[in-house]
C-alpha cells in the first residue's frame, strides 16, 4: 500500500464520497416504502402510523442535503442495524446503509457543536475500558497473542483475524478464536483494538472526515500483511469496514485491498474439518441468542452446534432485532422487554444452556442465569469444550463479584503486573458496571 490514508486529508474531500454515494441511492431509490415495512424498529420507536413511502422520501431528502421529516429522523434514531430492509429492496439498495447515512447527515446539522465533540467522550470511554478490562484478566505475555508478531519473512499469512475494540473486554472469546484457528493449521495474523478501530462511533454520529481518516488508516493496516482475506469477529465492524468504508476506498483508490467477511462465516466453511477434529461430548440442551445482523453467520453457528457431540438446539420463538445488545441502547424499555421474553422462553423450554453469540451481547447477558435454571455461555465456549479448549470467561467472574473495591482486591495481581492506575480502574469499572 502507498499510505493513502496519510495523505487523504490533504487530496480527498471524504464527506464528498458519501455525498456522492447519497445520491446514487437517492438516484436508485423509488420510495416505495418497502424497506420501512420490513423493519422491526417502526412499532417501538413509535412509527407505526407514519408512511412508508414518505418517510423514506424523507430519508432520501437527508441524503440530498435536506432537512428531511420528523418520522424520517425518527426512524434513523432507531435504527438497529438488523438488515431486514436488505432482501425488502428490489432495486439493489442497501437501506441499512441508507438509514444510518441518513442519521450520520441529520445529525452532523443538528446544532453548532463540533462534530468531534459528538463523539469524542463516548470514544475515550470504550478505549479506557478496553484497555483495562482486558489487563484486569490477562497477563501481558497472554495479551501480547492480539498484537500482530507474525515474521515478515514468513511471507503472507493465510488470514488475519481483526479483532475490532470491545472482544477483548471478554477476552476469552478472542483467545477460543484463535486457538480454534491453530487447531485448523491456519497461518494468521491478528490485528485490531482501539489503534485500528472501525470508525463506527465517528459515523454515527455524521463526523464522515474522522470516520474516513480513522477508517482508511485501520483498513490500510490490515491490508498491509498482505493477504485477501480478513476475518472480522465484531459485526459492527463488518458493518462499519465492509458495508460504509470499504466501498469510499476502493471508489477513491480504484482498488478493495482484501474482503472483509465474518468469522462465524469461515469456521462454518470448515465444519468437516472442525468435526473430525472433537474430542469431547458436549451434553447440553441449548437456545441461541440470534442476532439477525448477518444471518450467514446465524446459519453458520447453528451448523457448528450440530456437529458438537451431544449438543442439542433447541429453537425459541423470540423476536431476533439489532446487530448487538448496545444497538437498542436507544429504546431501553424495548430492549428491556425482549430480554425478558427471551430469558422466559429459555426457561420454558427447559435448555441447559443459552449461548450468545456476540461480544456485546455476552457482556450483557453473562449473568443472567444467575438463580435461574440454565447457564448462559458464549457460543465460542460450547465449541471449544467440543475441542477439548478451555478458556475461563473471567468477564462474567468479575461481573458477579458486583462490588467494585471488591474486583480491585480479586484483580490486584493483574492490576500489577499490567502496571494498572488504580483510578483509572475504578473509573472503567464503573463505567462498565456501574457504581461509584
Amino acid at each position: 500500500m502507498d499510505g493513502h490514508a496519510n495523505t487523504a486529508s490533504e487530496a480527498i474531500d471524504y464527506v464528498t464520497a458519501f455525498r456522492t454515494r447519497a445520491s446514487e441511492i437517492a438516484d436508485a431509490c423509488t420510495r416505495c416504502g418497502d424497506c420501512f415495512g420490513a423493519c422491526p424498529m417502526t412499532g417501538p420507536a413509535g412509527l407505526d402510523g407514519a408512511d412508508a413511502s414518505a418517510t423514506a422520501a424523507g430519508i432520501v431528502d437527508l441524503l440530498t442535503g435536506g432537512a428531511g421529516t420528523a418520522d424520517a429522523i425518527a426512524w434513523g434514531e432507531s435504527c438497529s442495524g438488523s438488515g431486514y430492509c436488505i432482501p425488502a429492496c428490489r432495486h439493489g439498495i442497501n437501506p441499512r446503509f441508507m438509514v444510518q447515512l441518513a442519521r450520520g447527515f441529520a445529525r452532523s446539522n443538528r446544532d453548532g457543536a463540533p462534530l468531534e465533540t459528538r463523539w469524542r467522550k463516548a470514544f475515550q470511554t470504550m478505549s479506557r475500558g478496553v484497555r483495562v478490562l482486558s489487563r484486569l484478566q490477562l497477563p501481558p505475555e497472554t495479551l501480547s497473542r492480539f498484537r500482530p508478531a507474525r515474521r515478515p519473512e514468513a511471507g503472507p499469512p493465510d488470514v488475519v483475524f481483526y479483532t475490532g475494540c470491545n472482544v477483548v473486554k471478554t477476552p476469552h472469546i478472542a483467545l477460543l478464536c484463535l486457538d480454534i484457528l491453530d487447531l485448523l493449521d491456519v497461518e494468521y495474523e491478528v490485528m485490531g483494538g482501539v489503534g485500528q478501530c472501525c470508525g463506527v462511533y465517528q459515523f454515527r454520529e455524521g463526523d464522515f472526515a474522522s470516520n474516513s481518516k480513522m477508517a482508511y488508516a485501520t483498513i490500510e493496516g490490515l491490508a498491509s500483511a498482505g493477504t485477501s482475506t480478513v476475518l472480522s469477529w465484531c459485526p459492527s465492524c463488518q458493518i462499519s469496514i465492509g458495508e460504509v468504508s470499504l466501498p469510499n476506498y476502493e471508489a477513491q483508490f480504484g482498488e478493495r485491498p482484501f474482503d472483509l467477511n465474518p468469522f462465524l462465516t469461515f469456521l462454518g466453511d470448515r465444519a468437516d474439518q472442525l468435526a473430525a477434529l472433537m474430542r469431547r461430548p458436549v451434553n447440553k440442551r441449548i437456545a441461541l441468542h440470534e442476532r439477525p445482523v448477518f444471518p450467514e453467520a446465524m446459519a453458520a453457528v447453528k451448523k457448528l452446534i450440530s456437529i458438537i457431540p451431544g449438543a442439542e438446539l433447541v429453537e425459541i420463538d423470540v423476536p431476533r432485532v439489532g446487530t448487538q445488545a448496545n444497538s437498542l441502547a436507544q429504546l431501553p424499555k424495548f430492549k428491556q422487554e425482549l430480554v425478558r421474553r427471551e430469558l422466559q422462553a429459555v426457561a420454558d423450554a427447559g435448555v441447559d444452556t443459552l449461548a450468545t453469540v456476540y461480544h456485546a451481547c455476552h457482556r450483557e447477558m453473562c449473568d443472567a442465569g444467575d438463580g435461574r435454571s440454565f447457564e448462559v455461555v458464549n457460543f465460542m465456549e460450547l465449541l471449544g469444550e467440543g475441542l477439548g479448549l478451555n478458556s475461563e470467561d473471567l468477564f462474567k467472574r468479575l461481573k458477579q463479584i458486583r462490588e467494585i473495591d471488591d474486583i480491585i482486591v480479586e484483580t490486584a495481581p493483574m492490576i500489577e503486573a499490567n502496571r494498572l492506575d488504580l483510578d483509572t480502574v475504578r473509573d472503567a469499572l464503573a463505567a462498565e458496571f456501574g457504581g461509584a
